[in-house]
């Protein structure tokens, strides 16, 4: 009988551990198969999708990976044209209707005049989509595009950065304001309360940033030389009147200038009416 338990002990005992085994080996693999599920939802890093763009343009280039990561692109542009003129307040008019016609603006204009020359001096803020098209006009116009410069700076890299860390302090500055009415004194009330003010300065800063960056991307910024030398008028009456229009200015300077210095005289010229007085009373008294 004692033999026989003794069977049934060992029996029952290899089952069991046959079992237990098994469980493990199902176990291991259960959780080798969720890391490998995780490994492969985890998105890629920022650089790898980059290179993986990359070799996927030179693949193909119509690729949709391809296209998106190019749409991701924030590009601040920003230029330089000088612009040579025979009429330059017609060429200046014929700019402010273009740049109105592309919704663009004046964000900064200066007039300076020398007899024989002319400049404005012009800084216009033009949608980035119609900034080429605004050129193009341009050099199809009747003046002469002297100078042109354009440049491109890629800021995507600190755009998103400013945008991710926009949204974790957003998310921070939430549970925080949640933790108010879960405040168990007055010291946990002033902490949170002052946790909450320097996120709010942070998020106003951060916000700032974001603004000026996506005004900096709808809007390219293009400085403008418009200028008229006196040389490219035509001979004739024009030439004349202007001649003679300039004429009346250096006439009115010069009188100008020669009061100024009279004026600057004025203790000598006074001296030398007491003097004259004087004189003239002794020569009187005298006879």
């Amino acid at each position: 009988m004692k033999g026989y338990c003794f069977s049934l002990f060992l029996a029952f005992s290899l089952f069991a551990g046959c079992n237990k085994a098994e469980v493990a080996t199902t176990a291991k693999a259960v959780e080798e198969q969720a890391i490998s599920l995780d490994v492969m939802e985890e998105p890629a890093p920022q650089a790898e999708m980059h290179a993986l763009a990359n070799v996927q343009a030179a693949v193909d280039p119509k690729s949709p990976l391809t296209t998106t990561t190019s749409q991701n692109k924030k590009i601040i542009r920003s230029g330089n044209i000088a612009v040579e003129s025979k009429a330059i307040g017609k060429s200046k008019q014929a700019m402010d209707a273009l740049l109105k016609r592309y919704g663009g603006y004046y964000e900064q204009e200066t007039l300076s005049s020398s007899g024989s020359y002319s400049n404005y001096s012009l800084i216009a803020r033009i949608p980035a989509t119609h900034l080429d098209q605004f050129l193009k006009d341009i050099e199809k116009g009747g003046d002469k595009l002297t100078e042109r410069s354009l440049r491109s700076e890629d800021v995507s890299l600190q755009y998103f950065d400013s945008e991710s860390r926009l949204k974790s302090k957003r998310a921070y500055l939430e549970r925080y304001q949640q933790m108010v009415s879960q405040a168990k004194s007055v010291k946990d009330l002033l902490e949170i309360q002052e946790q909450i003010r320097q996120l709010q300065e942070e998020i106003d800063s951060q916000e700032s940033v974001m603004r000026s960056l996506k005004d900096q991307i709808a809007y390219s910024s293009l400085s403008i030389q418009l200028f008229e030398y006196q040389a490219n008028l035509p001979i004739g009456s024009q030439n004349f009147w202007i001649q003679l229009k300039e004429a009346f200015a250096d006439g009115w300077l010069f009188i100008g200038e020669v009061f100024l210095f009279v004026l600057r005289l004025w203790p000598f010229i006074l001296l030398a009416t007491v003097v004259l007085f004087a004189w003239r009373s002794y020569k009187r008294r005298k006879k």
